[in-house]
């Protein structure tokens, strides 16, 4: 940068000497990048990060991951990032589990052919461990859980939604890139929902449900009407624990995924339940608010419109992917114990859609030490995977073919068919579609 005084943002001496090369050329790049992005928000300055980062991108591949080249001048300037970082899932290599067809695995080997270089870099950049990979990293046996306020730089939408949400942390909705050349410099600008202001809501959102609407239902509907906006939510109380059970929590984190798939909702409110809301109540609100109401007939047009994308409308489900975000580990167990249920009700003893599980690798290793729910769901066929399933469909090779899920946000970006949970243990026990889900499509 030729003349600092021209920038709006207001910079400390340091930050000021390693933009003229105090620490390095390349700091000097990374600490230039993050001036510019603070310049691009109207940042008031920038703020030291004060906790460990969760980051989008955890796989290479061409197009997408950023460069190795520049991954490789990061480490050889010897730069790390302050706190240590976990990542989203791995792509879809788990190929034992996944029973993928054998040119969708060469796509996806061409695809990730530099992942374990790329996991190299990462590693002496600050990654954790070689098992921090989840887009569910603040379930307890992953343990990326930042204190209330802790000012981060995360990435993923799905991610920086909760901690902002649930865990009361302040982060904006960083993009690839950004996230990791922040955490090495440290600082972050201040700006967006790292303030007070920020953090306010301009919409009011009433849930005027009998019962507890589909998670991913509700947050498609709050997504697409508030979009980039803080919504405060009513309603939900009457349903959820104001003591964040693990419940509360999934619900919530499920909700919170979809609100930002279907908008760039990047913090909500949930009245009596999240931590702003409990402590300042509907004060939270702007002076000037718009209000959605939600109620049945709302959450069922969301439903009817989501398009059917197979290739035949009639085909016989072949597969069945449960976990895009990751699950937790109390819905690994409900997933066990509502498919033993089903199969016993219709007396078969396994699925007949092939059926994934995808969870955090620390929390399937802690699963699988219990041996009699794991031989249940083997016995079942069910499989468990560490994988991001929706890079599997990146591929192209999977487009339009007959796979079902409970994932709105897999179903966003895929040829997916989104079947409520109930509903969907049916089919995945079954094989065969509701009449419900047939009616839709006529």
């Amino acid at each position: 940068m030729d003349n600092l005084d021209l920038l709006k943002i207001q910079l400390s001496q340091d930050e000021r000497d390693i933009l003229r090369g105090s620490r390095g050329s390349m700091m000097q790049k990374v600490m230039e990048t993050v001036v510019l992005y603070g310049e691009a928000l109207n940042a008031e300055k920038l703020i030291p990060i004060e906790g460990p980062g969760h980051f989008v991108i955890s796989f290479s591949s061409p197009g997408i991951a950023p460069s190795i080249k520049m991954l490789e001048e990061l480490v050889a300037a010897g730069l790390r990032t302050q706190y240590q970082f976990t990542l989203d899932p791995r792509g879809a290599l788990d190929f034992e589990n996944l029973n993928l067809k054998p040119e969708v695995e060469r796509a996806l080997l061409d695809m990730y052919e530099h992942q374990d270089y790329y996991e190299q870099l990462l590693t002496k950049l600050g990654l954790r461990d070689n098992q921090a990979f989840t887009c569910n990293p603040y379930q307890p046996e992953v343990g990326n859980i930042p204190d209330r306020g802790t000012i981060l730089a995360w990435s993923e939408s799905a991610c920086a939604i909760f901690a902002n949400s649930v865990l009361g942390a302040r982060t904006n909705r960083n993009g690839a890139i950004m996230d990791l050349l922040s955490n090495i410099i440290g600082k972050t600008p201040l700006a967006g929902l790292l303030t007070d202001e920020g953090r306010c809501a301009s919409w009011l959102v009433d849930i005027v449900t009998d019962d507890l609407p589909s998670p991913h239902l509700l947050g498609a509907a709050i997504g697409r009407k508030v979009m980039a906006d803080v919504p405060y939510i009513v309603g939900l109380d009457r349903f959820l624990s104001p003591d964040l059970d693990s419940f509360t929590v999934d619900y919530l984190q499920d909700m919170g995924a979809m609100c930002a798939t279907y908008g760039a909702v990047g913090l909500y409110h949930v009245e009596n339940i999240t931590p702003e809301a409990i402590d300042f109540g509907q004060d939270l609100l702007k002076s000037e608010y718009s209000t959605l109401r939600i109620d049945e007939p709302e959450l069922s047009n969301i439903l009817d419109s989501f398009p059917q994308l197979w290739e035949n409308e009639k085909d016989v489900p072949e597969k069945c992917f449960i976990g895009c975000p990751h699950i937790s580990l109390r819905q690994l167990y409900w997933w066990a114990e509502a498919i033993q249920q089903e199969l016993k009700l219709v007396g078969q003893e396994q699925v007949a859609v092939e059926t994934i599980l995808c969870s955090a690798p620390q929390i399937l290793e802690k699963f699988m030490k219990d041996k009699e729910v794991n031989l249940i769901l083997k016995s079942a066929g069910v499989k468990l995977s560490p994988c991001c399933c929706e890079t599997i469909f990146e591929t192209g090779l999977k487009a339009g073919h007959p796979v079902i899920t409970n994932s709105n946000k897999l179903r966003a970006y895929s040829s997916a068919r989104f079947l409520p949970d109930d509903e969907l243990v049916q089919v995945l026990v079954t094989g065969e579609l509701t009449e419900a889900a047939h009616e839709k499509d006529l």
